[in-house]
């Protein structure tokens, strides 16, 4: 699930349980996971508000996609083929794309 889609259903969930930002900040870490908890614990501290959160969490989930797509047009293989799989392959996850157009993009 994308981070904004996410984001949203939380606000949504939130609010039809009439929970406000304050109970937000206080207890989003109880359902993030992986990376984006990991972003958010090393954050929290910088962070004044849910909306800075949401921001955050945006911008960092969502630029490095950006410029992962020009990492796994552009990343040619060298000299080690597991090491170019592995890349191209993580790279590809990353970007949600399909295992189908991950192997196209193993040229």
């Amino acid at each position: 699930m994308r981070i904004e889609a996410w984001l949203e259903y939380f606000n949504n969930a939130c609010k039809i349980s009439n929970k406000d930002n304050d109970w937000k900040m206080l207890n989003i870490s109880k359902y993030l996971k992986g990376s984006a908890l990991t972003h958010y614990v090393n954050s929290c501290l910088n962070i004044s508000n849910f909306d800075d959160l949401c921001n955050i969490l945006i911008e960092n989930f969502l630029k490095p996609n950006i410029v992962n797509l020009s990492d796994f047009s552009q990343h040619q293989l060298r000299n080690n083929l597991d090491e170019y799989f592995h890349q191209k392959l993580n790279c590809g996850r990353q970007l949600g794309l399909s295992p189908q157009l991950i192997l196209e993009g193993l040229d």
